[in-house]
Protein backbone atom coordinates (compact mmCIF):
# COMPACT_ATOMS: atom_id res chain seq x y z
CA UNK A 1 0.00 0.00 0.00
CA UNK A 2 1.35 3.41 -1.02
CA UNK A 3 0.12 6.78 0.26
CA UNK A 4 0.66 10.46 -0.50
CA UNK A 5 -0.75 13.23 1.74
CA UNK A 6 -2.25 16.74 1.48
CA UNK A 7 -4.30 15.89 -1.60
CA UNK A 8 -7.84 16.58 -2.83
CA UNK A 9 -10.53 14.88 -4.91
CA UNK A 10 -9.16 16.75 -7.95
CA UNK A 11 -5.78 15.08 -7.37
CA UNK A 12 -7.47 11.71 -7.01
CA UNK A 13 -9.49 12.15 -10.20
CA UNK A 14 -6.36 13.17 -12.13
CA UNK A 15 -4.68 9.80 -11.49
CA UNK A 16 -4.45 7.46 -14.50
CA UNK A 17 -6.49 4.27 -14.60
CA UNK A 18 -3.84 1.74 -13.60
CA UNK A 19 -5.87 -1.22 -12.28
CA UNK A 20 -5.28 -0.28 -8.66
CA UNK A 21 -7.76 0.86 -6.06
CA UNK A 22 -7.39 4.59 -5.33
CA UNK A 23 -9.00 6.14 -2.26
CA UNK A 24 -8.74 9.57 -0.64
CA UNK A 25 -8.95 9.43 3.15
CA UNK A 26 -7.78 12.20 5.42
CA UNK A 27 -5.97 14.02 2.61
CA UNK A 28 -4.01 10.90 1.67
CA UNK A 29 -4.32 8.97 -1.56
CA UNK A 30 -4.11 5.29 -0.76
CA UNK A 31 -3.33 2.90 -3.61
CA UNK A 32 -3.62 -0.85 -3.29
CA UNK A 33 -3.07 -3.58 -5.89
CA UNK A 34 -5.85 -5.78 -7.20
CA UNK A 35 -6.92 -8.32 -4.58
CA UNK A 36 -6.09 -12.02 -4.62
CA UNK A 37 -8.51 -14.69 -5.85
CA UNK A 38 -9.64 -15.77 -2.36
CA UNK A 39 -10.56 -12.15 -1.64
CA UNK A 40 -12.57 -11.89 -4.85
CA UNK A 41 -14.29 -15.22 -4.24
CA UNK A 42 -15.28 -14.16 -0.72
CA UNK A 43 -16.51 -10.79 -1.97
CA UNK A 44 -18.66 -12.32 -4.69
CA UNK A 45 -20.21 -14.90 -2.38
CA UNK A 46 -20.87 -12.41 0.39
CA UNK A 47 -22.43 -10.01 -2.11
CA UNK A 48 -24.87 -12.70 -3.25
CA UNK A 49 -25.77 -13.59 0.35
CA UNK A 50 -26.40 -9.95 1.24
CA UNK A 51 -28.50 -9.38 -1.88
CA UNK A 52 -30.67 -12.38 -0.95
CA UNK A 53 -31.01 -11.20 2.67
CA UNK A 54 -31.73 -7.52 1.89
CA UNK A 55 -34.58 -7.13 -0.58
CA UNK A 56 -35.01 -3.50 -1.58
CA UNK A 57 -31.29 -2.84 -1.20
CA UNK A 58 -28.43 -2.94 -3.67
CA UNK A 59 -25.02 -4.38 -2.86
CA UNK A 60 -22.21 -2.76 -4.82
CA UNK A 61 -18.76 -4.31 -5.10
CA UNK A 62 -15.37 -2.70 -5.62
CA UNK A 63 -14.34 -0.82 -7.49
CA UNK A 64 -17.16 1.57 -6.61
CA UNK A 65 -16.57 5.08 -5.30
CA UNK A 66 -18.26 6.15 -2.09
CA UNK A 67 -18.06 9.88 -1.47
CA UNK A 68 -17.81 10.73 2.23
CA UNK A 69 -17.83 14.02 4.18
CA UNK A 70 -14.80 16.33 4.17
CA UNK A 71 -13.87 15.55 0.56
CA UNK A 72 -13.03 11.91 1.20
CA UNK A 73 -13.66 9.03 -1.19
CA UNK A 74 -13.44 5.36 -0.31
CA UNK A 75 -13.81 2.17 -2.30
CA UNK A 76 -15.27 -0.40 0.10
CA UNK A 77 -15.18 -4.02 -0.95
CA UNK A 78 -18.97 -4.08 -0.56
CA UNK A 79 -21.41 -1.27 0.17
CA UNK A 80 -25.15 -1.64 0.77
CA UNK A 81 -27.53 1.19 -0.16
CA UNK A 82 -31.22 1.52 -0.90
CA UNK A 83 -32.16 0.36 -4.39
CA UNK A 84 -32.37 2.87 -7.22
CA UNK A 85 -29.33 5.07 -6.70
CA UNK A 86 -28.02 6.84 -9.77
CA UNK A 87 -25.07 9.04 -10.62
CA UNK A 88 -21.35 8.55 -11.03
CA UNK A 89 -20.69 7.61 -7.39
CA UNK A 90 -22.38 6.46 -4.23
CA UNK A 91 -23.05 8.92 -1.43
CA UNK A 92 -24.47 8.69 2.06
CA UNK A 93 -26.66 7.28 3.50
CA UNK A 94 -25.18 3.79 3.49
CA UNK A 95 -26.65 0.83 5.38
CA UNK A 96 -23.52 -1.36 5.56
CA UNK A 97 -19.90 -1.26 4.46
CA UNK A 98 -17.79 -4.43 4.25
CA UNK A 99 -14.01 -4.55 3.96
CA UNK A 100 -12.19 -7.80 3.25
CA UNK A 101 -8.72 -7.78 4.76
CA UNK A 102 -5.91 -8.39 2.29
CA UNK A 103 -2.21 -8.74 3.03
CA UNK A 104 -1.05 -5.26 3.90
CA UNK A 105 -4.53 -3.76 4.48
CA UNK A 106 -5.11 -4.81 8.10
CA UNK A 107 -4.31 -1.46 9.70
CA UNK A 108 -6.04 0.47 6.95
CA UNK A 109 -9.25 -1.59 7.34
CA UNK A 110 -9.24 -1.97 11.12
CA UNK A 111 -8.09 1.53 12.11
CA UNK A 112 -8.20 4.13 9.34
CA UNK A 113 -11.36 3.06 7.56
CA UNK A 114 -13.08 2.18 10.82
CA UNK A 115 -12.60 5.76 12.05
CA UNK A 116 -13.54 7.23 8.66
CA UNK A 117 -16.76 5.22 8.33
CA UNK A 118 -17.75 5.98 11.95
CA UNK A 119 -17.20 9.71 11.38
CA UNK A 120 -19.38 9.45 8.26
CA UNK A 121 -22.20 7.92 10.33
CA UNK A 122 -22.31 4.53 8.59
CA UNK A 123 -24.37 2.36 10.94
CA UNK A 124 -22.86 -1.05 10.20
CA UNK A 125 -19.27 -2.00 9.39
CA UNK A 126 -18.11 -5.58 8.82
CA UNK A 127 -14.48 -6.61 8.50
CA UNK A 128 -13.85 -10.01 6.93
CA UNK A 129 -10.38 -11.21 7.92
CA UNK A 130 -9.54 -14.07 5.56
CA UNK A 131 -6.12 -14.94 7.05
CA UNK A 132 -7.74 -15.35 10.49
CA UNK A 133 -11.03 -16.76 9.09
CA UNK A 134 -13.02 -14.31 11.24
CA UNK A 135 -15.70 -11.74 10.55
CA UNK A 136 -16.04 -8.69 12.80
CA UNK A 137 -19.45 -7.07 13.03
CA UNK A 138 -19.44 -3.46 14.28
CA UNK A 139 -22.45 -1.23 14.94
CA UNK A 140 -22.32 2.55 15.32
CA UNK A 141 -23.43 3.78 18.73
CA UNK A 142 -22.97 7.37 19.88
CA UNK A 143 -20.47 8.13 17.11
CA UNK A 144 -18.18 5.13 17.64
CA UNK A 145 -18.22 1.52 16.52
CA UNK A 146 -19.08 -1.06 19.13
CA UNK A 147 -18.16 -4.71 18.66
CA UNK A 148 -21.33 -6.72 18.21
CA UNK A 149 -19.70 -10.01 17.24
CA UNK A 150 -16.41 -11.47 16.07
CA UNK A 151 -16.37 -15.11 15.03
CA UNK A 152 -15.67 -17.56 12.20
CA UNK A 153 -19.44 -17.75 11.66
CA UNK A 154 -21.49 -14.57 12.01
CA UNK A 155 -25.17 -14.77 12.86
CA UNK A 156 -26.81 -11.37 12.97
CA UNK A 157 -30.17 -9.68 12.76
CA UNK A 158 -28.78 -6.35 11.63
CA UNK A 159 -28.72 -4.92 9.11
CA UNK A 160 -29.96 -8.25 7.73
CA UNK A 161 -30.94 -11.58 9.19
CA UNK A 162 -28.03 -13.60 7.89
CA UNK A 163 -25.42 -16.23 8.72
CA UNK A 164 -21.96 -15.88 7.19
CA UNK A 165 -19.34 -18.65 7.43
CA UNK A 166 -15.97 -17.13 6.52
CA UNK A 167 -14.34 -20.48 5.62
CA UNK A 168 -17.22 -21.24 3.22
CA UNK A 169 -16.72 -17.86 1.53
CA UNK A 170 -13.28 -18.88 0.28
CA UNK A 171 -13.82 -22.58 -0.46
CA UNK A 172 -12.87 -23.36 -4.07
Amino acid sequence: MLTATGLTLADLEALPADGRRHELIGGAIVMTPAPELAHQRASRRLQRSLEDALPGMEVWDAPVDLDLPDGQRAQPDLVVVERGRSGARLTLPVALVVEIVSPGSTTHDRVTKRATYAAAGIAWYWIVDLPRLVITCLVLREGAYELLAEAPVLRTEGPATIEIDVAALIEP
